[in-house]
């Protein structure tokens, strides 16, 4: 009797929801009608904006924020989203200045040579001149703060508690580092991926021997938590370069590209309302490209709604008849660092990703085609990327990757001594789109000068490209370049490994979005066409689904998003239940069951079970075990079509050794997805701890089991045919 009423209480645990109070007549207006266009969901963002090293008496917040986006509204395949976007500006004290500033001082280096300058003469000259490299980077001395322990510090300090849903930016001021001949700026610790080489090169065109040591001073920087830091007063070169490199996509200039915060400064007289206004409206540029870039991007398109990715990619080593082998590059990309990047990215979809190095010599058509894209001129390879690009993804990439509804992103690198890609009137290193991306990069720029010591893979490359598949665009656009200040892959100016959590809650905010809007679609239409009269299961497993909706809701805005996304799928559990609650009233039938090995002693043992439901389905299974009057132990079984088992370890049957015999008893107990269950498969034995042989009541039990089962079969199906 105990035993039984022990039972009896787990059984009820399984579905710890109460049962729905009887349920009201459904009317015309209750009735809910499906959507009939494409499904909308709403969300509520906050940006809290903290000013700090300002005179709050200048900072004008109508100009501040005029023009920042109030409202964004993506489209996915099937969801309309809207994100409403509220700003709260806050003014740091005089203390969190000075404590800000104390981390500042206390965590860099001020000295010669800590920094880079820009030539933008010889710059002008080589873009005029592109076959004459010149030398356009120069050491600069200065002060270079880390910018990971100014970023840790104010995660741990914050000036005012930060949003549920949303991003804190922080607006800085230390022009009183600076003096006309020292600047100061950020150190974001880029570093390539593959080698974990602290990243002293930039691009292609000045990655050589003119132009070694080069520093990635930032202006800005962001994307390891959920903020981000803009400081007008610090030095940079990247924007300078942008400035003259893209000038033929550029109509409208920014002053903070070419003036940090003291020169804007020196052209203003504080007193002269014009000039509070002109400096607002420097301000607002500054902080302009982080929020619609980054925290609320206008460029990205909503993640994929899949259940699969798979990149594979295709390394080919082009030097291997003159002594370069398909070994001696496999450094170059890691396809488990790619997986794992890209699962932390999109951990709601299985990612597989495959890597082949291959000798070109070896494969005859690739070989072919690469050279008919190709020439020789002066002893360097140039390739007509564009062209090459576009027969790999008609001809080469179905023969690699399926085009299906997944993310099937196929990527291709060619590695060769003295190689230059050439595309729209510029040489790049790779191009990507259409599920395709394709990496042309010449040996040299693998290794240091010494050619023996690895620099600088391709991982980042491949990510930057798979994430274009995705959806993604770059953190820069044409005349907002400064978005490139940050952790994420997405941009030209530094590497890092992995993604910034920009990106990741880009991916993961639009992909709940889509699952909510369209699940709770789904539960809405089945919920409508529940009668008066129900079971009782079909109200539990209602009520069910409503929590589980509201628990998603509330993780999404704590920006937890796997929570939120578990809670999802709880919701879809749920309504699953509730539509086949209403048509199966009948268990499923446990056919047969056994151990292996037969004879069970204090090892480990195999139990399984076959089970049958011929309507709604078996939806879960679970081993039941207890010694004696002891505890009772549950172990979940996996499925494999009708076969239920569990591996059950040795601790679990194992006796107290001071008395010589013990009773073991085990169950089994499924449910079907209409919330019946059914008990049995079950074993009693007589245990010892000491030989750990089973008495003959296992083989009994099992015999007698089998013929209970039979006959239990016989009456289901009677049950099922009337």
């Amino acid at each position: 009797m105990r035993r039984a009423l022990v039972l009896s209480i787990m059984f009820l645990l399984l579905f710890t929801t109460p049962l729905g109070e009887e349920r009201p007549a459904v009317t015309q207006s209750d009735t809910y009608i499906p959507s009939q266009g494409a499904l909308e969901i709403e969300r509520n963002w906050s940006l809290n904006v903290i000013v700090v090293g300002y005179d709050e008496a200048v900072v004008d917040e109508g100009i501040l924020l005029s023009g920042m986006p109030t409202e964004r509204v993506y489209f996915a395949e099937d969801v309309d989203i809207t994100y409403n976007i509220e700003y709260n500006v806050e003014y740091a004290d005089a203390s969190f200045y000075s404590d800000l500033r104390q981390v500042m001082l206390d965590n860099s280096v001020n000295g010669s040579g800590t920094g880079t300058w820009l030539d933008q003469t010889a710059l002008q000259y080589q873009k005029d001149h592109l076959d004459e490299p010149q030398k356009i980077f120069y050491p600069r001395d200065g002060r270079v703060i880390d910018a990971f322990a100014v970023e840790d510090w104010l995660i741990g300090h914050p000036v005012v508690a930060p949003p549920d849903l949303g991003y804190t930016l922080y607006l800085v001021n230390f022009s009183e580092f600076d003096t006309p001949e020292l600047e100061h700026w950020y150190d974001y610790h880029a570093v390539d991926p593959d080698t974990g080489e602290e990243q002293d090169w930039f691009r292609l065109e000045w990655d050589n021997v003119l132009n070694p040591d080069v520093t990635m001073d930032y202006q800005s920087f962001g994307g390891r938590y959920n903020i981000h830091i803009v400081d007008p007063s610090a030095h940079q070169w990247y924007l300078k370069w942008c400035k003259i490199w893209w000038s033929e996509e550029i109509t409208t200039e920014y002053e903070f590209w070419t003036q940090d915060l003291e020169d804007k400064m020196a052209t203003l007289d504080m007193g002269v309302p014009a000039d509070v206004d002109e400096l607002n409206d420097y301000l607002r540029e500054c902080i302009w490209d982080p929020i619609n870039l980054l925290f609320f991007p206008y460029q990205h398109q909503p993640a994929a709604f899949v259940e699969e990715g798979r990149l594979k990619g295709l390394v080919f080593c082009m030097d291997v008849a003159t002594g370069t082998s398909v070994e001696s590059l496999e450094w170059v990309t890691d396809a488990e660092m790619l997986k794992t990047d890209l699962e932390e990215l999109y951990p709601f979809i299985d990612w597989t990703v495959d890597i082949e190095f291959l000798d070109i010599n070896a494969e005859s058509a690739w070989n072919t085609l690469f050279w008919l894209y190709s020439y020789v001129d002066n002893g360097v390879t140039i390739v007509n990327g564009y062209e090459m690009f576009d027969t790999i993804r008609t001809t080469m990439r179905p023969q690699y990757v399926a085009d299906d509804d997944e993310i099937n992103v196929f990527s291709v690198v060619f590695i060769k001594k003295q190689m230059e890609m050439h595309v729209y009137g510029r040489t790049y290193t790779g191009l990507g789109g259409g599920g395709q991306a394709v990496v042309w990069k010449s040996w040299e720029r693998y290794y240091r000068p010494d050619g023996v010591t690895p620099k600088d893979g391709v991982s980042s490359v491949q990510l930057h490209e798979t994430m274009h598949a995705i959806g993604f665009h770059h953190t820069w656009q044409h005349e907002h370049y400064s978005s490139d200040f940050s952790w994420g892959p997405m941009g030209y100016f530094a590497f890092r490994p992995g993604t910034a959590t920009y990106d990741k809650n880009w991916v993961q905010g639009t992909y709940l979005d889509q699952m909510e809007a369209l699940l709770w679609d789904e539960f809405q239409a089945e919920r409508a066409l529940l009668g008066v009269n129900e079971r009782a299961e079909t109200y539990t497993a209602e009520q069910g689904a409503e929590r589980a909706f509201d628990r998603a809701r509330s993780f999404y805005n704590e920006m937890d998003w796997m929570s939120a996304y578990e809670a999802l799928s709880d919701a879809r559990d749920w309504t699953r239940r509730m539509v086949y609650s209403q048509e199966d009233d009948t268990p499923p039938v446990i056919v047969s069951y056994r151990t292996n090995p037969e004879e069970i002693t204090t090892n480990s043992f195999l139990y399984s079970a076959t089970i049958i439901d011929d309507l709604a389905g078996v939806e879960n299974a679970s081993l039941f075990i207890q010694i004696d009057d002891g505890a009772i132990q549950r172990f979940p079984c996996i499925n494999s079509s009708t076969n239920w088992s569990v591996v059950v370890p040795a601790n679990a049957a194992m006796p107290m050794p001071d008395i010589p015999y013990h009773n073991l008893t085990m169950w089994l107990v499924a449910y079907d997805w209409g919330m019946n269950s059914v008990t049995g498969g079950r074993i009693e034995i007589i245990l010892s701890p000491y030989g750990g042989l089973t008495e003959l009541l296992l083989p009994l039990a099992i015999a007698g089991g089998s013929c209970i089962v039979v006959i239990g079969v016989g009456v289901y199906l009677m049950r099922r045919r009337r």
